[in-house]
């Protein structure tokens, strides 16, 4: 990865985490913007390194739009494009940082309903923190 994209994936992973958790959005320019960028990067490597960017960030995306769709009201579609994104920049490296990402989400969210005493599905956390929490040691290994 390169210093520049490492740069532009962090500072989209901090104003996602920020807007997350003010707004509980993870606004859909950034997701763009982020993406075509991703895009325009990869395509320095050729259409091969595009292709695969490409494929892995509709890859890593589709089993959490599934989930969305399924519950809408447990997991935003900008999480979705979020988790796209980082497949865009990391490549299949981005699979154990989205897996570290969500078990930290979701071990957070049974120590809250444990602490709280509600039901587990009545825990509502922003992701994009979570997300991004799994992926800086990824892209810290990754240059």
């Amino acid at each position: 990865m390169s210093p520049m994209a490492a740069a532009l994936l962090l500072l989209v992973l901090v104003i996602a985490s920020i807007t997350d958790l003010r707004a509980r959005i993870v606004p859909n320019p950034l997701t763009l913007a982020a993406a075509v960028g991703g895009l325009a990067l990869a395509a320095t490597g050729g259409p091969v390194a595009l292709a695969l960017a490409l494929l892995t960030g509709l890859a890593l995306a589709a089993p959490l739009l599934l989930v969305s769709l399924a519950r809408p009201e447990g997991m935003g579609m900008g999480d979705v494009k979020l988790v796209a994104v980082i497949g865009i920049f990391l490549g299949w490296q981005a699979l154990p940082a989205l897996l570290a990402g969500l078990a930290l989400a979701g071990l957070t969210g049974l120590v809250i309903s444990l602490i709280s005493r509600q039901r587990p599905s009545r825990v509502a956390l922003p992701l994009a923190p979570f997300l991004a929490a799994g992926t800086v040691p990824v892209v810290a290994l990754a240059l």
